[in-house]
């Protein structure tokens, strides 16, 4: 790999791994904040999941820069992402989410932010590579993101349907 190709996919990296170290942060302390039980499991799982996702951006981080090339990993196999599609909802979805309860569901928003901006720097990487291996972590990536933020939204819209009241 080219000294310029390898520069810029270690910045990239190092923003995905602030990415997931700020997300890990942010999901055990909303396991700490959150009363039900369910929410915490859910919340601890997900910090679970991106202390996974540091551990494999710091290996290829390491490859990278000790031999100059992308490391394989079989969890890699198989993971594909439309490239073209963001992930967090635009325009009129994104207006529905505010509402008198919103405050109730500030850290799901947020949550769904992290894993929205997460999502497109993973995505922005494998657009921009032409390594396969590069590639295929960056689509792993995008599928873990896009499961983390599946299963926030629907707890987010599980509450936002509860807590509904026609006028």
């Amino acid at each position: 790999m080219a000294g310029n190709e390898a520069n810029a996919a270690l910045q990239l990296l190092e923003r995905a791994l602030c990415l997931e170290i700020d997300g890990e942060e942010f999901y055990r302390q909303a396991a700490t904040r959150t009363a039900d039980v369910t929410g915490q499991k859910m919340f601890l799982d997900l910090a679970e999941q991106e202390g996974l996702h540091q551990q494999i951006i710091r290996r290829q981080m390491d490859n990278l820069n000790a031999h100059g090339v992308w490391m394989a990993d079989e969890r890699f196999e198989g993971a594909t992402c439309d490239l073209s599609q963001s992930l967090f909802p635009q325009g009129a979805a994104r207006a529905r989410a505010v509402g008198p309860r919103a405050d109730e569901l500030e850290a799901l928003w947020l949550a769904l932010e992290k894993e929205s901006q997460s999502y497109e720097l993973y995505r922005q990487g494998a657009l921009q590579t032409q390594d396969p291996l590069a590639r295929a972590l960056y689509q792993y990536l995008m599928s873990a993101e896009r499961e983390h933020f599946n299963t926030l939204m629907t707890n987010y819209d599980g509450i936002m349907r509860e807590n509904y009241r026609p006028d």
